[in-house]
């Protein structure tokens, strides 16, 4: 009776071996189980090691401080339960990682996309960087092209009187005005300023000032009538500005210039590498969007 049931049951099994989708199915069995036999998964990706380097790699990320040695220490002298602690902290935030990665956060947070983008393109800057240098005709075509960022602009050797007008309410210009008669019939000195008028916020004697600190310390207006007295052995005046009136003894007017290049080629060869490996570093992207497949809407190609 066995026997009568077996051998229907074995002709069912060779009609069932023998259909195509059996055949498939049967043959990804073996390419699946081949693959696993060549390649193992180890679960390498499930693996966190954490060494000594990496816990003051985490150490000197969080501190935004980066000196080896330092932490070094640090961490010799830390606890058994402190060590404890960054251990789990280091290993949490390479899983933390692992996990946004695998979530792709990096895509979904504008703020950690543009940190990677930052990292990656510094690497690629970093990568180029070794490669690149400036020779000395380049040095000297970049500061061809680039004068109006080495000019030096106009500047002022002067002293002067100040008279303020919360001191003299109404009276600071009248004051300012017999100032520069006294002084001028004294023949005082223009070292001699601080002696007299009214105490001065800044300073009272200023040798190498430009527009720029002209504007800062007493204003538009000041600024732009300093700079249009020329050096004198007279006193000059008066001017007011922010503060109040002020009598100036102008003794050296510089004009605009550009430095020789010798005396700034050190600060423009600098310029010019920073420069070039900034393009080295476009290159590079340029590079690796060329590995890309770029395809862009229609409507961003029209005018």
């Amino acid at each position: 009776m066995v026997f009568a049931r077996v051998v229907p049951a074995i002709m069912k099994v060779g009609e069932w071996l023998r259909e195509p989708l059996v055949h498939f199915l049967g043959a990804g069995a073996l390419l699946f189980t081949a693959a696993a036999w060549l390649a193992p998964d180890t679960g390498s990706d499930r693996t966190i090691r954490v060494t000594r380097q990496s816990v003051i790699d985490h150490l000197q990320s969080r501190a935004q401080l980066y000196d080896n040695d330092s932490f070094e220490r640090l961490l010799a002298g830390m606890s058994v339960e402190e060590r404890a602690a960054l251990v789990r902290d280091a290993a949490a935030e390479e899983a933390l990682y692992r996990e946004g990665s695998a979530l792709d956060l990096a895509g979904a947070d504008p703020l950690v996309r543009r940190r990677v983008v930052q990292q990656m393109r510094q690497l690629l800057l970093e990568e180029r960087a070794g490669e690149v240098a400036v020779s000395d005709a380049e040095v000297e075509q970049y500061y061809r092209t680039n004068t109006a960022d080495y000019g030096l602009s106009e500047r002022l050797r002067f002293a002067h009187v100040f008279f303020s007008k919360e001191v003299r309410s109404g009276s600071a210009r009248a004051a300012a005005e017999a100032a520069v008669m006294q002084l001028n019939s004294g023949k005082i000195p223009f070292q001699q300023a601080g002696e007299h008028g009214d105490r001065f916020l800044y300073q009272t004697h200023y040798a190498d000032a430009d527009a720029r600190i002209l504007a800062s310390q007493f204003g538009n207006g000041f600024a732009k009538g300093a700079l249009e007295l020329q050096a004198s052995s007279r006193w000059q005046g008066p001017l007011e500005s922010d503060h109040g009136w002020h009598v100036l003894g102008v003794s050296e007017h510089a004009p605009a210039e550009l430095p020789p290049l010798g005396e700034i080629r050190a600060r423009v060869r600098e310029d010019a590498l920073a420069a070039k490996r900034v393009e080295a570093a476009n290159e590079a992207v340029d590079g690796l969007l060329a590995q890309y497949d770029v395809r862009v809407e229609d409507s961003l190609e029209q005018p």
